[in-house]
């Protein structure tokens, strides 16, 4: 039932492309399409420190996640195969390395359209146990493909958490829950992002007490650039002997669209005497049901360009303000919606994956999108089939795709030699015009 309710939707967003003169890609690939020579996004790496059962020592999580669009996947048979080393270090405050993990990750999939999903990726975790103190974590992600390599460095502070009365864990934003008896399993948020689907998340952390302390006040709060404070929630937590896992589900604030500071603080009392504790992190917070590629709501209209009709967008820039302007932009989105019992848009998704994709490919003098190889590719999707010429003696380096479904082909020369092609063929651009 599952398998036949997403071929449901997926025939859903192929008839409402093809009404709108988009062809979907999840019916089409791209033959060594390729993707950016570096990560844009890349990738998310987030360390936790949490107590240790081995003593003078704390136990530190290292968790990454690689998203699939960043990962080049490659035509296989009647799948995608997508492969990248991970690398993980760990350095003392005098640059020496004394912990290093290494693992090759293969993936595979069938649909082109998961290769460039930004809700899809690869997750990986590390464990160590580590003396309290200073240290910084080097994480290397390689394609394999690309043979490009990005790089990230994060130093961190690894609390002691064995002498204080009252003490917790790193807080860690969760994306969900799910239990298996007495076990609970979550999914961390390394992104950072809250308010694009639920309306709600999740905390998870852990509180250590070396003092008689039944329960604790939690408040959590939200604080802007200016540290002041935009919300709070606050909830008591019953402690068990020596360690609690808190799992607390909060509702997302309606704020705007911005960075903020996540603080918790912990209060408890006993023998009259009240112990504190406090940890915090940042988190974005974003526009719900948006896709996360989307932040500027004025270039996202921009980019209707090869899907609106008529005055669609000017009725969308005249809005009187901020607010009625994303409603108009939603309501927009919500008259193309292939379910709109759904929470997501998985048209909207695709419409901007599409332009995510040729940002990050077709981007030279101007930005990708709004490339001759932009404007096609968010159109039409990823070709059939590509053909590639940039070496040869007698012409300027050029491609030619085909769409055989569609029964069209286009022609991009490369003219300057510095990657910038322009369509050549058909002779008129997508909406008739002589070019």
């Amino acid at each position: 039932m599952v398998i036949q309710n997403k071929m449901y939707q997926l025939r859903l967003i192929y008839v409402f492309l093809v009404q709108l003169g988009i062809v979907s890609w999840t019916a089409a690939q791209t033959e060594s399409q390729g993707k950016s020579s570096e990560f844009n996004q890349k990738f998310f790496g987030e360390v936790f420190a949490f107590e240790s059962e081995i003593r003078e020592k704390e136990r530190v999580d290292i968790y990454v996640q690689v998203p699939y669009p960043e990962i080049n996947f490659i035509k296989e048979d009647d799948s995608y195969i997508g492969s990248f080393d991970l690398s993980v270090s760990i350095l003392s405050s005098n640059k020496e390395q004394i912990w290093q993990r290494n693992q090759m990750v293969d993936l595979r999939v069938k649909e082109f359209s998961q290769t460039i999903s930004d809700r899809l990726s690869s997750l990986k975790q590390f464990s160590t146990d580590l003396t309290p103190g200073s240290y910084e974590i080097l994480i290397q992600v390689t394609d394999r493909e690309s043979k490009k390599v990005s790089t990230s460095r994060k130093s961190v502070i690894v609390r002691d958490f064995k002498n204080d009365s009252l003490s917790m864990s790193d807080l860690m934003l969760v994306y969900r829950v799910t239990s298996d008896g007495s076990r609970k399993n979550i999914v961390p948020n390394l992104s950072g992002i809250l308010g694009r689907e639920s309306g709600s998340f999740y905390l998870f952390f852990e509180v250590y007490k070396k003092v008689p302390i039944d329960s604790v006040k939690m408040i959590c709060k939200f604080l802007n650039s200016k540290r002041d404070i935009v919300c709070q929630y606050v909830k008591f937590e019953r402690l068990a002997e020596n360690r609690t896992q808190v799992v607390w589900k909060i509702d997302t604030p309606m704020l705007s669209p911005d960075h903020y500071s996540l603080l918790v603080e912990l209060e408890g009392l006993t023998q009259a005497k009240l112990y504190r504790t406090s940890v915090s992190r940042s988190c974005k917070v974003m526009m719900k049901n948006l896709p996360s590629t989307i932040v500027d709501i004025d270039k996202a209209i921009d980019q209707l360009i090869y899907i609106a009709r008529g005055g669609e967008m000017d009725v969308i820039r005249d809005a009187p303000n901020a607010e009625e302007k994303l409603k108009r932009f939603l309501d927009f989105w919500l008259k193309h919606d292939p379910d709109p019992k759904t929470s997501r848009n998985e048209l909207m998704e695709e419409y901007y994956a599409r332009v995510a994709y040729a940002d990050k490919n077709f981007g030279n003098y101007m930005e990708g999108w709004k490339s001759d190889r932009g404007m096609v590719l968010i159109t039409y999707g990823p070709p059939q089939n590509v053909e590639r010429h940039p070496f040869d003696s007698d012409s300027k380096p050029y491609e030619v795709w085909y769409y055989y479904e569609q029964n069209r082909e286009f022609v991009f020369i490369d003219e300057s030699g510095f990657g910038d092609y322009r369509l050549r063929y058909p002779t008129t651009d997508l909406w008739g015009r002589i070019r």
